[in-house]
């Protein structure tokens, strides 16, 4: 069985609320005609640190036909959509087979990556050092264990096990680590970044067809590009890798973020759709789907994007932004209560966040002001003024504290306004009133001074 990938974020320079990602997906179970060599792929080799020669194992055909038989029962649970239903049944199957048959180290392997597939990595955690106890240099289950240490914030107990899995010359154990020294790289770490490279190097050594590490190396090239040729080798790289593997979401997300850094916005949402087509739970690619559609005013497109991200386990940080993205997209359909509730959902998920303030102010202001109603509409300007100059005791983006500055302004000039206006059908009422008196008074006179009328 092939491993269970760390996702790894990269943020768009493009997308308005987008959070692209260029990092691994769950993969399926290893042919079971493969089963040699516990699952950490097979290459060329490093000619200048070769892994270990492994003696052959001999497995008998029953061993053999076990596996296969589980194997089958997987595949036929992947194409039914039902392997998140049999998740107890499949794992407790490949852990029969291990019991049955201990030199099959991949069964018992193979029930913990069931496991962590099914988002069970508390049970995953537990096979995988069982698994240990008897075989400590398996690579693929210590690079899996590092991935669940990852997902739990815990980096130090993540790098630790990755780089065991790296000496046990496990492909995957070397592309994670790459992952480790490309976030350190990005804040500036340049001997992080080179061996970044070189571990992505090791890990094709090991594995010649090890996706992620593809993945990888097209996401260093786009994080550094600072030419359109460096960028045309990431997206060259990418395309090759989507050759060997069309199926591999990422690598399609991947493609979208360099169009985007390219300007080439039309593609990259193409290249976004193909990755939420093959992998509809991508939370990344749906964010970037969402902002996007939002940038080109297709706002029900939009909407459906970032419902999907709030369906999904995400961070708090992606929560926050497809909360607020959600409220744009309403308010462009003219749903704007539902746009006022996003945004006071995002506001609780960041209390101090106070860019929420400025779209909140913007709604009030330009969509629910009401003007046939002065005093109503002068209480939502004052509202939108309250809320823009909240934002400005916070705002980081110029362009908007300015354009805050010149809302706050026009609110003043217009609230001064509708008070003119005000006095001036209080002056007009109270001169149609005497106006009135006036001309009952005059009627009434001549009334008095007319004749009498002769019976």
């Amino acid at each position: 069985m092939k491993t269970h990938k760390v996702k790894m974020l990269v943020l768009s320079v493009a997308a308005l609320f987008a959070i692209g990602a260029c990092g691994g997906q769950k993969k399926d179970p290893k042919n079971p005609k493969n089963v040699a060599g516990g699952g950490g792929g097979a290459g060329a080799g490093d000619p200048l640190n070769p892994p270990p020669k492994k003696p052959k194992r001999k497995l008998s055909a029953d061993a053999k036909k076990s596996f296969a038989s589980v194997a089958a029962k997987y595949e036929q649970a992947k194409t039914a959509g039902t392997v998140k239903n049999n998740c107890s049944s499949l794992a407790s199957s490949f852990t029969d087979v291990y019991n049955e048959h201990p030199k099959l180290v991949e069964a018992k392997f193979n029930a913990g990556v069931i496991w962590e597939a099914c988002g069970k990595d508390t049970k995953a955690e537990s096979i995988y050092k069982e698994l240990l106890q008897k075989h400590p240099n398996h690579g693929p289950a210590l690079n899996n264990l590092g991935q669940i240490y990852y997902r739990r914030g815990n980096a130090s107990a993540a790098e630790t096990h990755w780089r065991k899995a790296a000496a046990a010359k496990n492909s995957e154990g070397y592309a994670n680590l790459a992952l480790l020294q490309r976030l350190r790289a990005l804040k500036g770490d340049m001997g992080a970044l080179r061996e970044a490279v070189n571990n992505i190097h090791r890990a094709l050594a090991v594995d010649s067809f090890n996706i992620e590490a593809y993945n990888m190396l097209a996401t260093l090239l786009y994080d550094h590009a600072r030419s359109k040729s460096q960028l045309t080798m990431a997206r060259l790289i990418c395309v090759q890798a989507s050759k060997k593997e069309p199926k591999f979401a990422p690598i399609y997300n991947l493609l979208g973020l360099i169009h985007l850094k390219m300007g080439n916005v039309t593609p990259a949402l193409a290249q976004f759709r193909k990755a939420a087509g093959l992998k509809p739970d991508f939370v990344e690619a749906q964010m970037n789907i969402g902002s996007i559609t939002l940038s080109f005013r297709d706002y029900k497109s939009s909407e459906e994007a970032f419902r999907k991200v709030l369906s999904l386990p995400v961070s708090k940080d992606i929560k926050y932004a497809a909360t607020v993205g959600l409220g744009v997209a309403l308010r462009g359909q003219r749903n704007y209560e539902g746009a006022m509730k996003q945004y006071q959902a995002a506001e609780k998920l960041n209390p101090s966040n106070g860019d929420i303030a400025y779209n909140k102010g913007i709604l009030v202001q330009d969509y629910m002001f009401n003007a046939g109603k002065p005093e109503e509409g002068i209480a939502q300007l004052q509202r939108a003024k309250d809320l823009l100059n909240k934002y400005l005791s916070s705002g980081q983006d110029k362009s908007a504290v300015k354009d805050a500055r010149r809302r706050i302004k026009n609110i003043d000039q217009l609230v001064k306004a509708i008070r003119q206006q005000q006095q001036m059908q209080r002056q007009m009422k109270a001169m149609q009133a005497k106006q009135a008196a006036q001309d009952a008074a005059d009627k009434k006179a001549a009334k008095k001074k007319a004749p009498a009328k002769k019976k």
